[in-house]
């Protein structure tokens, strides 16, 4: 009997050992979450938002990358005239 009462209390200071051991985990990545959010709103970002500010980002970049295309294709079309008539004199 003394013995179940002795493993019985040695697995409850067990249990309160790894419950203070995971608080303190816990602890520490709330404080490294919270890091990670100045570091975010640092940048301009809003943290809550990341997702939506991502498919900002994405959209823009698209965007961009249209209108560098629709650029370099009108800088084409002018120089191939200016080749063309260049050829032509």
């Amino acid at each position: 009997m003394d013995h179940d009462i002795e493993n019985l209390i040695k697995r409850k200071n067990d249990i309160e050992k790894k419950r203070e051991r995971l608080l303190g985990k816990l602890e520490d990545a709330r404080e490294t979450l919270s890091k990670i959010d100045s570091e975010i709103r640092e940048m301009g970002f809003d943290p809550d938002q990341l997702e939506e500010e991502i498919e900002k980002l994405r959209n823009k970049r698209t965007e961009d990358l249209n209108n560098l295309n629709e650029s370099i294709i009108l800088a084409e079309k002018i120089i191939n005239r200016i080749e063309s008539r260049i050829n032509s004199l």
